[in-house]
């Protein structure tokens, strides 16, 4: 059974060549969205598999469930962010995966909040349970923090003074965000509008402390020859996931003699990121900066 053709899963056929999901084995897939990675994942474990899925967005989760009826395997959807995994009680697994793309819906649906393209009330949040929208969020952020926001997560340049503006303007919708960046950027305001609204969400949503924490708790949830994938969206998140899975796949030295002290316990099944082929990035504009790097738990503990 096929993805939705609306959702179209990035770096499939990567990730299930890296990951190589066998018959029986646990899923634990962080970011489940409309369970486009995660279907193939349950066509390859079976019926005697085993797919816990996670995602922060409560209608994603409902969609992804639905599609799920018909496959084998038992399957365990959670309304959960991934940065809690360290809290769930969640059993070892064999292969842990995260997308940390925004799903279709929430690019394709106004009404979600994500987009500048429409006029709607300005939220961006993941889970509308939790946190503020990001309307009220710009009401309490000090100057200093959101100038901080958007030069960290926009790159943008002139931050302190779109963020004095935003302050002043009292925005409440997407569009009175997108006069406010227009009237600061001018002819320049259709190419950095990505840019103030990534840099918003991931501030609202909490992103990078989040991904810290999935990075951070991970790799400990690996069986011996367990795999982790993430694919990444920016350079902030690709520089967090290659740092962190470079320390993991690198030996303990010796102090004085430099000499690995044991084998890492963790393999980098990547060297290199893994990118979209040229005609997956044609077909699918979304694609294009994705990177997926992988990293394996060793079969056997050091010694």
């Amino acid at each position: 059974m096929d993805a939705d053709p609306k959702h179209t899963p990035v770096l499939l056929s990567e990730v299930l060549s890296l990951l190589d999901p066998k018959a029986g084995e646990t899923v634990l897939d962080a970011t489940l969205g409309l369970g486009g990675h995660a279907m193939k994942f349950l066509e390859r474990i079976g019926a005697h598999g085993r797919l816990i899925g996670l995602d922060a967005d409560a209608q994603n989760l409902a969609q992804a469930q639905q599609r799920f009826r018909s496959l084998p395997g038992h399957v365990e959807c959670r309304h959960e962010n991934f940065r809690n995994i360290a809290r769930l009680d969640l059993p070892e697994v064999d292969i842990l995966f995260a997308d940390l793309g925004l799903s279709s819906p929430h690019v394709d649906e106004p009404e979600r909040g994500f987009t500048f393209r429409a006029d709607v009330a300005l939220d961006l949040r993941f889970d509308h349970t939790q946190g503020l929208p990001a309307a009220e969020w710009l009401r309490k952020v000090s100057l200093d923090d959101l100038t901080r926001v958007f030069r960290e997560y926009g790159e943008l340049k002139s931050p302190r003074r779109l963020a004095g503006k935003l302050k002043e303007s009292e925005v409440t919708t997407t569009f009175s965000v997108v006069r406010v960046v227009e009237a600061v950027f001018g002819w320049k305001a259709p190419s950095v509008m990505p840019q103030v609204f990534q840099a918003l969400r991931i501030a609202v949503n909490d992103e990078m402390s989040a991904l810290d924490a999935l990075l951070a708790a991970g790799p400990l949830l690996l069986k011996p020859g367990g795999r982790m994938g993430v694919i990444s969206y920016h350079s902030l998140e690709d520089r967090r996931v290659k740092q962190v899975f470079r320390i993991l796949s690198t030996a303990p030295q010796h102090p004085e003699t430099g000499q690995d002290l044991h084998p890492a316990d963790f393999a980098l099944l990547t060297r290199k990121a893994v990118v979209p082929s040229g005609a997956e990035q044609e077909s699918n504009a979304r694609s294009r900066s994705a990177k997926l790097r992988v990293i394996m738990r060793r079969s056997s503990a050091p010694s």
